[in-house]
């Protein structure tokens, strides 16, 4: 094993990493700037979706692992592409990113390395147990373990990889100047109050009352009730696009809302074989995939390949995308916990028909708004600012046995997953179509970046 690869294998392992010193200034003058490939951050992406489906990561976390993710890959790409100002001081709370030292030759590859080696095993560390078992992830479980390992194996394959045609001190100062950058983002994220809800999640327990959310399924717990608690990345607060129910519940047979709750009850009787297929396609359980945020990350992925995406192009779609996923569950999970919305599930049960089931489980937290219309929302407006209406043919399924589905847009794609919910008998109309607009609104303010200049 080479001397550097044999240092980041103990590094990783002992969690310790010595930092090297920074200069001061944000200079890029006299690093190399190489084209690259962006299969290495596809590498990282994929690990990361991986080891999100096996940790069983809830929906909420997953988007927040995958937000600080792309953000470091963007940052420590950015000596690549000078021209392109750093996201420190733009993203509520970030602190200057350590500067390149002049005069000094980095492989960018190397730093984005050294970055998320870094970044990846913090974000995901295990959980002290508060109290309940939703509480903590894979304390000190096999699982955790194996996501260190494979992250350790990454960074070490790649560093190999770089070795062949990189000086070893090069790639000694690349690697521990990613370091820097990776602690720097961590210590960033270890502020935005994830830890504080753990303790507030397991004392939550669901206001009672007609209308509102109840568990569907036995032994379930509310999701992340305190999520909108946490910073956003860009939002100025999580009900900034907030969308308010104009649909209240009601349980009168002529209002609204229960016409709402039939046209759930009889869409789910005529079901076409396309409609269910769409309504498994979008349904990404926790544990049986990397969630809502993974779908999207996996069409990143895709993009990133087929459209032979230039490094730049690729960091900037990653962080920004990531950040508006982040965001969006936010600012969804703030206002489903305020209006606290019943399910389709119960409401049909308790003032129709008591014998009915949805298509799908319905997963545990309240119906007000859809979350898959808000993530849909944020991101299709995001990948349209950056890459236009572009058609495209969405391969996420294949890999569970399901057909891919061709788009003429990621407005129609969004659209889609947000119907999916009502085939699955999950979502109400006005979950699905206030959600996406809410997920607009985000995805616009994250778009608003695209037009940062240098300082």
């Amino acid at each position: 094993m080479k001397p550097l690869l044999f240092l980041v294998a103990l590094l990783l392992m002992s969690g310790l990493v010595a930092t090297p010193q920074i200069a001061a200034q944000d200079s890029f003058a006299n690093a190399t700037t190489r084209e690259s490939d962006t299969s290495y951050i596809i590498q990282w992406m994929r690990l990361l979706y991986e080891r999100v489906e096996r940790e069983r990561r809830n929906v909420p976390q997953a988007a927040r692992i995958y937000g600080y993710a792309g953000v470091t890959v963007y940052e420590a790409l950015r000596g690549a592409f000078p021209e392109r100002p750093s996201l420190a001081v733009r993203l509520n709370d970030m602190p200057v990113i350590p500067a390149a030292e002049a005069g000094t030759e980095y492989d960018w590859l190397t730093v984005m390395n050294g970055a998320l080696a870094t970044v990846i095993p913090g974000i995901m560390a295990p959980l002290e147990n508060t109290g309940r078992s939703d509480t903590m992830i894979n304390f000190n479980t096999a699982e955790a373990n194996a996501t260190r390992l494979a992250i350790q194996n990454l960074a070490n394959n790649q560093l190999g990889e770089r070795a062949q045609s990189v000086d070893s001190e090069v790639l000694d100062q690349s690697f521990f100047y990613g370091v820097a950058i990776g602690e720097t983002i961590l210590a960033w994220a270890s502020a935005d109050g994830f830890a504080d809800t753990r303790t507030m999640t397991a004392a939550y327990e669901p206001p009672l009352g007609e209308g509102l959310w109840v568990e569907t399924t036995l032994g379930q717990h509310a999701m992340e009730p305190s999520w909108g608690e946490l910073r956003p990345f860009v939002l100025p607060d999580a009900d900034a696009c907030a969308v308010p129910l104009d649909v209240p519940f009601d349980s009168d047979l002529d209002s609204t809302f229960h016409q709402q709750a039939l046209e759930v009850r009889d869409m789910q009787a005529q079901l076409t074989d396309e409609q269910r297929e769409i309504a498994s396609f979008w349904d990404e359980r926790v544990g049986e995939s990397g969630t809502a945020s993974g779908h999207w990350l996996y069409v990143m992925n895709d993009l990133a390949d087929q459209l032979d995406m230039p490094l730049a192009e690729a960091a900037e779609m990653y962080a920004l995308v990531g950040a508006g996923m982040a965001d969006a569950f936010i600012s969804a999970w703030s206002l489903k916990y305020q209006v606290n919305l019943l399910r389709p599930e119960t409401y049909i049960q308790t003032y129709v028909d008591p014998t009915w089931r949805p298509l799908r489980q319905a997963p545990p937290f309240p119906a007000y708004p859809s979350g898959h219309a808000v993530l849909g929302g944020t991101v299709s407006e995001i990948l349209t600012a950056m890459l236009g209406p572009v058609a495209y043919t969405d391969r996420y399924g294949v890999q569970y046995g399901m057909q891919a589905r061709s788009y003429t847009s990621f407005e129609a794609a969004a659209y889609e997953n947000a119907l999916s919910r009502l085939y699955a008998g999950v979502h109400y109309r006005v979950d699905m179509e206030n959600g996406l607009e809410q997920g607009r609104c985000i995805g616009r303010r994250v778009a608003d970046l695209l037009d940062m200049q240098t300082p």
